[in-house]
């Protein structure tokens, strides 16, 4: 059977997607003066439609179109697809009274992705979508100690990360960090990857997207991220302290290596410079909605066009910098999320970086169903 896309929301090159459910009911002796159509599961009606249109009751075959939302306006994905008994049921009358019964079983199956659904109330013009994400301990780096035995003695040397911090560039009040606590360790830093990218990639009126349009309509969409080991493939989360910043300790989420840092406490850039934990909270959010949002790209349109930041840095992918010239949009415009510049970071950054209007909406197309 067909592909189905809620609301005909098109692919990512522009391609209109079929926005409804067909089914085909035949009227084989007297033509009827009433059908009624309904989508069930088992035997709970789900949506169901009245069928007084004269060229649709006479003999023969017809189709019936379903847009895939309930009587209450509400398209939900992960009610279909979670679905054990669906089926179309037809009910047709006569004008003598006589009444026949048609069904036809179905199944309404993911065909893209399975850690994205989606539920759209066309009522309220709002879209929610939960997203599941396979985020990973990667441990920590600038925390663990070591020991050497020195011969001839022997003597045992024992060396941290943080003696490398100078004295002089020591913060009176403000150790350096030795160890992870409840604010800082594997799970408190997922869940900020996920408010992260709840933050990061919705549009709606509490930020800068406003919305989408579908049809020239707009709509709040809502994203409600979740830790899934069967989610969307993510990085390894990394804490980093007591150690220098470097290329090779860079974010990065490629099919061959990924790696999210969380960098507090003392960093060495030009020199050791300590970030407070707001900061680090910050920055942390937006690289991971960033960072992830690298698969979402490669979902919709390839590993070059999400590796070289859709046109946005160097074209070699190895290289990932900034394309030369490219600038952040003028003062109060929104800023691209996954794309990069060549420019100062605006004061107002973080207030208007958001997931573009076409990405998010690739996101919703990516619940698109296949019916069987």
């Amino acid at each position: 059977m067909p592909y189905f896309v809620p609301l005909g929301i098109p692919d990512y090159s522009g391609n209109q997607e079929r926005d409804f459910f067909q089914f085909t009911y035949d009227i084989e002796d007297n033509d009827a003066v009433e059908m009624l159509m309904q989508i069930r599961n088992g035997s709970t009606v789900w949506y169901e439609e009245k069928i007084t249109d004269k060229d649709k009751l006479t003999q023969g075959e017809h189709t019936w179109k379903w847009d895939g939302f309930d009587c209450d306006g509400i398209f939900d994905s992960a009610k279909l697809t979670k679905a054990k008994s669906l089926n179309f049921y037809a009910i047709g009358k006569d004008k003598e009274g006589c009444t026949d019964r048609h069904s036809i079983d179905f199944e309404a199956n993911y065909e893209e992705v399975e850690w994205v659904d989606v539920k759209i109330n066309k009522n309220t013009k709002r879209i929610d979508v939960t997203l599941r994400v396979n985020l990973k301990d990667g441990g920590a780096e600038g925390i663990e100690c070591t020991e050497q035995i020195v011969a001839p003695d022997p003597i045992i040397i024992k060396e941290c990360p943080w003696d490398k911090i100078p004295e002089k560039d020591l913060i009176p009040n403000r150790p350096p960090i030795k160890k992870r606590n409840e604010k800082n360790d594997f799970e408190a830093l997922k869940q900020l990857a996920l408010d992260g990218i709840e933050k990061y990639w919705q549009r709606n009126s509490t930020n800068i997207g406003k919305g989408v349009y579908v049809n020239k309509e707009l709509y709040e969409v809502f994203i409600n991220c979740k830790y899934d080991a069967e989610g969307m493939v993510a990085p390894e989360i990394i804490y980093f302290t007591n150690s220098e910043n470097t290329t090779f300790n860079r974010s990065h989420n490629w099919f061959a290596s990924r790696k999210l840092y969380y960098k507090e406490g003392y960093i060495k850039r030009r020199k050791w410079d300590y970030q407070k934990s707001s900061d680090a909270i910050l920055d942390f959010q937006e690289t991971s909605a960033h960072e992830i949002g690298h698969q979402l790209l490669v979902e919709l349109d390839g590993k070059y066009h999400s590796y070289t930041h859709k046109g946005t840095s160097h074209p070699s992918v190895i290289l990932q910098d900034p394309v030369k010239g490219t600038k952040y949009p003028s003062h109060g415009e929104e800023i691209d999320l996954m794309k990069y510049a060549d420019d100062y970071l605006p004061s107002d950054y973080f207030q208007r970086v958001v997931l573009s209007e076409k990405d998010l909406l690739g996101l919703v197309w990516l619940t698109k169903l296949e019916l069987e």
